[in-house]
């Protein structure tokens, strides 16, 4: 029987306006298309999020009731088959390198997990102040933390990031939330019980920029930095 190398695991939640732009990107992927499977996560959507995702070449939809992106996530990944399990958003779109990208990240000794920022369609200052952000944060955060108070930490992006399925397997399953801090939680259980997680800036995609219209750019910065800070000192992801 084919082993596969890669399962793509999408969770969405009324993600009908974007999902078939995810999905379609993920056809142009410069992989073998017997190595990868795509499976969408429906989050209990009240639109046609799994009749695009189906029409628009998912190899598989299946439904999480519980709503939360690491719940649906954990879904998916349990419906996986491939060796490699890659996280993606419903709103985001990859370059046709991105398997191929992960797949070197993962071959270097000692990485466990692979991340990389996301393209939200910034110019000028915005951009500039995102792109300082990126490199910023995840070179210099988990090093500073673990010099100050000795405990390990990673960055890692919900949207965009990947993990031999063994490492999954290691943690327990990505960790039961719903949304702030759910992809803080996976980093600090993977860098602390398995290996470490690599933030690859080469390794960006292109995503919606809608959460900071909700929010405000500084407003969701702050939400961001003060989770992140509350996981790493929470005992239940030692």
């Amino acid at each position: 029987m084919h082993k596969i190398r890669f399962s793509i695991v999408i969770p969405a939640f009324n993600e009908e306006e974007k999902i078939e732009n995810a999905v379609k990107s993920l056809l142009k992927l410069d992989y073998n298309r017997a190595d990868f499977e795509i499976i969408v996560v429906d989050n209990a959507s009240s639109d046609k999020t799994s009749e695009r995702a189906k029409s628009a070449g998912a190899d598989k939809v299946v439904v999480e009731l519980t709503k939360g992106t690491n719940f649906a996530r954990e879904k998916g990944r349990r419906e996986a088959s491939g060796e490699i399990i890659a996280f993606l958003d419903g709103d985001s779109e990859v370059s046709p390198d991105w398997l191929l990208k992960i797949e070197k990240d993962l071959s270097i000794k000692g990485v466990a997990a692979v991340s990389g920022p996301y393209d939200y369609g910034f110019t000028g200052f915005r951009k500039c102040l995102s792109d300082w952000s990126d490199r910023m944060v995840s070179k210099f955060v988990p090093q500073l933390l673990y010099f100050f108070f000795q405990r390990k930490a990673g960055v890692l992006i919900g949207g965009n990031f990947a993990g031999y399925a063994s490492v999954f397997e290691k943690i327990g399953g990505l960790p039961a939330i719903k949304f702030w801090g759910d992809d803080a939680a996976i980093a600090m259980l993977i860098s602390r019980k398995v290996g470490t997680v690599l933030f690859d800036m080469d390794l960006k995609i292109k995503s919606s920029a809608r959460r900071f219209k909700k929010y405000g750019y500084f407003q969701l910065f702050y939400q961001y930095i003060t989770t992140y800070m509350k996981i790493y000192f929470c005992k239940d992801y030692e």
